[in-house]
């Protein structure tokens, strides 16, 4: 990843555009960071926006990403980067929402099965052999094992805060995995277990 950091006038300027498919746990833990007294001034022009769509559906994310970029192009107050934050669960036409975002420049942040297995990066390495089969399953793990009070809507991000760093190290050993070993053919979207939430996450400490 290419460095970031720039003098605080110019990153003052920045706009960030991240939108959500859920309504808390994503929120919840980006609004986290953003607020931390340590990036507050840094991450002021960042929006973090939930947008759920009656189909819930990472393709109408990406359509509502592509309307706001043209939007505030018009309006000559373009956005820097625009992500996209959703979980691949069973929805369909995920290959289309990753063609149609590329096209625009739009980013794509993707755990599979959902949200909570960057949350688990922090406490453990993940077996790449390990399937949960469905998010309630891994929340269950971490509960169990880890955060017993734990749940979707709940604020987590200074708890996890500390063990940021090591989030990232194991989601980039657990993407390397795919890049150079024997499931190098799996296409991104059917990579799992599997989260680049630290690809956003690192962005946003870089700033």
């Amino acid at each position: 990843m290419r460095n970031r950091r720039r003098d605080k006038n110019n990153s003052l300027r920045q706009r960030v555009l991240i939108l959500c498919e859920g309504a808390k746990t994503e929120p919840n833990y980006f609004n986290g960071l953003k607020h931390d007294a340590a990036k507050r001034r840094t991450l002021s022009a960042v929006d973090i926006e939930v947008y759920q769509p009656k189909s819930h559906s990472p393709l109408g994310l990406v359509r509502e990403a592509i309307f706001k970029k043209k939007k505030a192009l018009t309006k000559g107050n373009p956005y820097e980067t625009i992500w996209l934050v959703f979980d691949r669960d069973y929805h369909k036409h995920i290959e289309e929402v990753i063609i149609l975002a590329g096209k625009n420049d739009i980013k794509v942040i993707i755990s599979n099965i959902c949200f909570e297995l960057w949350f688990l990066l922090h406490y453990e390495m993940v077996d790449v052999n390990k399937r949960y089969l469905k998010c309630g399953n891994l929340i269950k793990y971490i509960q169990q094992n880890y955060v017993s009070r734990y749940h979707k809507n709940a604020k987590n991000y200074h708890e996890l805060k500390p063990l940021t760093d090591l989030a990232i190290e194991r989601a980039k050993k657990l993407e390397e995995h795919f890049i150079s070993g024997v499931k190098s053919n799996t296409k991104f979207h059917e990579r799992e277990p599997y989260t680049n939430v630290y690809v956003l996450v690192e962005y946003l400490l870089d700033l």
